[in-house]
């Protein structure tokens, strides 16, 4: 008969700390909340907020200081838009800017009393249009509904004109339309903000959460009795060792919380899955493993609780601003862009777009992972610099 293993024998095991860790989860409040709670809450919650997908009838107000039958068809066609849903009448445009301010409405059309006149006149006439870009997918959405229903009112108020003198349809709309455009947006043609918003909003939150996990648990060894030496020790003194036990069990679990968005996404919301799936799975492996690394980083690096956890949160909070999922790094002054390429989520969203929208080819999803690695490998180096000085001064000490 097998005799069972000693204590000294399972803290000499590989995977003794691992299990440990577990346990550490499994009574720790916090911590069950950290891991599996609040990514499920991120996910579905930001799943029902966006279950619109796209933004449609936005509320805006007319302004008709024309009032003739060719200022009712350009009415009629703003009303027809999908994106834009005239709810209010004003007789001036104070009062319509009153309304805007309220909130009532996002948007303001400016119909001028010489319209009609100037179309009939054959010169060019002018529709002013207001929108809110305080609220950008609001404005943008307006700024697309007033640009497709100006251009298809106005060209059809111009082909009828020229139909009575004479000249057919066909030829009318050839001379109004010189030049005949063919426009195929790509990557996100249905112009779904599901796509984008909750692909990029729900990793980057997790990010958050990922990081402080990590550092919570870290920072109970780490003012612990034991130290992080002595948890070190537990690990056969290897620094691998370590390091892998204290991120294994969480990268698992916030692993199946990414499977679980992407199961979501695909299911209820059709997100088109074009790439690798490969891919999708190593990047989610790396970005988590480097979060976790560079949250060590601070963790051991900073010499308070406080330091600990809040230098964690100002490095993954501007997230939000530098990842280019709301502005284009590329038109960020170098700050942004420096703190943008040292975030893991910002590569990881863009190997997620690679691989479900973009269908990029293996060496431009690769760029993005191997960031991440890099990333990994210099929180690792620095890491194993702390644990080193901390050696030299326990030997000093002895």
């Amino acid at each position: 008969m097998k005799n069972p293993m000693t204590k000294t024998q399972a803290q000499n095991s590989f995977f003794f700390a691992f299990w440990r860790e577990f346990k550490i989860i499994r009574k720790t409040k916090p911590l069950i909340a950290a891991v599996f709670l609040y990514p499920l809450i991120i996910i579905f919650g930001m799943m029902y907020m966006f279950n619109a997908e796209v933004i449609t009838k936005v509320p805006i107000s007319v302004v008709d200081l024309d009032k003739t039958q060719a200022s009712r068809a350009l009415i009629q066609s703003v009303s027809g838009s999908p994106s834009v849903a005239v709810t209010m009448r004003n007789d001036n445009l104070s009062d319509a800017k009153s309304a805007l301010l309220k909130g009532d409405i996002f948007g303001i059309v400016l119909i001028p009393n010489d319209f009609e006149k100037r179309m009939l006149g054959n010169l060019q006439p002018e529709v002013t249009g207001f929108s809110n870009l305080q609220y950008m997918a609001l404005g943008n959405t307006l700024g697309v509904g007033y640009s497709q229903a100006f251009g298809t009112s106005l060209l059809n108020m111009q082909a009828e004109r020229l139909s009575t003198q004479g000249v057919t349809a066909q030829l009318a709309m050839q001379e109004l339309s010189p030049i005949a455009t063919d426009m195929h947006p790509v990557f996100n043609p249905t112009l779904n903000y599901t796509y984008t918003l909750v692909n990029g909003i729900v990793p980057t939150l997790l990010q958050i959460v990922v990081m402080l996990s990590i550092a919570y648990t870290t920072v109970q060894d780490k003012y612990s009795a034991l130290g992080v030496l002595g948890v070190l020790r537990m690990n056969n003194d290897s620094i691998f060792q370590f390091l892998v036990n204290k991120i294994a069990p969480y990268t698992l679990i916030f692993i199946m919380s990414l499977f679980t968005l992407d199961i979501g996404l695909i299911t209820f919301f059709d997100l088109p899955f074009n790439g690798s799936l490969f891919l999708q799975i190593l990047a989610s492996f790396v970005f988590i493993v480097s979060a976790s690394l560079c949250a060590i980083v601070f963790t051991l690096w900073l010499p308070q609780r406080s330091l600990n956890y809040g230098s964690v949160s100002i490095f993954a909070s501007p997230a939000f601003g530098f990842t280019g999922l709301f502005y284009p790094r590329m038109s960020m002054d170098m700050f942004a862009q420096i703190w943008g390429s040292i975030l893991p989520i910002t590569w990881y969203i863009e190997a997620r777009l690679d691989q479900t929208l973009r269908d990029a080819g293996l060496l431009t999803s690769l760029k993005s992972i191997i960031a991440m690695m890099i990333i990994g490998i210099v929180a690792y180096g620095l890491i194993t610099l702390n644990i080193t000085l901390l050696r030299k001064q326990e030997a000093k000490h002895a």
